[in-house]
């Protein structure tokens, strides 16, 4: 700022000179100089560069497997606990009817031109393929930025994974909803309870939340899937796409996390009779892995149950694969063979 008025003070300096000067020197800060005669000049016109303000919104870091990282707040809210804008799923603008006769993408009786993948739904047998929504129809990526989106499906089921979160119907400065929080970390957001929007009525507020994911229900594309949360727990499904459903943004970029990239079990093969049990052991690689639990499960458990710690009780005789998963993003598994067999009769 002093600089500025520095230079205009040697301007007006060299105006004043100018009866007998004829001459404008300015000296620029990178050490250009520039002369110009007095009768070259019409006017000097000072501006003040403004450049735009980049509204930013808080996100929190929940410590899940993908490093995904959850908005504190939905559209249309600037505290967690307010209920924001309601949205039909693949629109960016808020509106009076939410029906099908006022969806976008409905060409009368329910069928849909664009996002659809079975004939039968797309209007005149249209179908394009597409099963998230593009940036030009994500409501987060249209009005928040490039910076996020709206969650996938598999972004809402890593969310509301027991293994990862907990969820708790609660009140938040006098506001119903459902409290998530990390079981690694003990960051939280809360889910207002908003309620949904049919026609032009708003129902089960302050008993019922519900917010769209990205993603397309391919096998009934009338539908996108959403996910719903009230006193009894948190789940996710589908609904008619032009409902009023809210918006939780997630940011495109993603916290890298250190994943699972081998599991090594302490048997591959047992062979057990009836009402023997074996523990296996898992050893996950590497040893700095941001997520290092597992879970286990059994192909057949009327053959051999395995429980949570590897524990595995046989059953009847026959043969079963136990597999041992890791629970990050890396798809990474281990797996021991079981056979029960016979019992010997003496």
């Amino acid at each position: 700022m002093k600089q500025r008025y520095f230079i205009a003070a040697l301007l007006l300096m060299a105006c004043a000179q100018a009866v007998w000067a004829q001459k404008v020197t300015l000296y620029k800060t990178n050490g250009e100089t520039l002369k110009y005669d007095v009768s070259e000049l019409d006017s000097i016109v000072f501006e003040e560069k403004v450049l735009p303000v980049e509204e930013s919104h808080e996100w929190v870091d929940l410590g899940l497997p993908s490093g995904t990282l959850w908005a504190t707040c939905n559209i249309g809210s600037d505290n967690p606990e307010e209920y924001g804008d309601y949205f039909s799923w693949g629109e960016t603008e808020t509106k009076d009817i939410y029906d099908s006769d006022h969806y976008k993408f409905n060409r009368g009786s329910g069928m849909m031109t664009k996002y659809c993948t079975v004939g039968s739904f797309g209007s005149g047998g249209m179908t394009d393929g597409l099963t998230e929504l593009l940036p030009e129809d994500d409501a987060a990526t249209a009005i928040w930025g490039d910076d996020w989106q709206m969650p996938s499906i598999a972004q809402v089921e890593e969310l509301i994974d027991t293994f990862f979160t907990t969820s708790k119907w609660t009140r938040l400065n006098d506001y119903l909803g459902t409290m998530i929080t990390s079981k690694k970390n003990g960051n939280w957001i809360f889910l207002p309870a908003t309620g949904y929007v049919d026609g032009n009525a708003i129902y089960r507020r302050d008993s019922y939340g519900s917010c769209w994911s990205r993603s397309l229900r391919e096998d009934a594309p009338r539908d996108a899937y959403d996910w719903g949360y009230m006193w009894s727990g948190i789940f996710w499904g589908a609904d008619r796409r032009y409902m009023g459903e809210n918006v939780r943004p997630v940011r495109v970029e993603k916290i890298p996390r250190v994943l699972v990239s081998k599991i090594v079990l302490s048997d591959m093969t047992l062979s057990l009779l009836p009402d023997e049990t074996k523990s296996i052991t898992a050893t996950v690689e590497p040893a700095d892995a941001f997520y290092p639990n597992v879970k286990w499960e059994s192909s057949d458990e009327m053959v051999a149950f395995v429980d949570s710690n590897g524990l595995v009780i046989a059953f009847f005789p026959g043969t079963c694969t136990i597999t041992c998963r890791a629970i990050d993003d890396s798809g990474v598994y281990a797996e021991c063979q079981v056979t029960v067999e016979e019992p010997i009769e003496e």
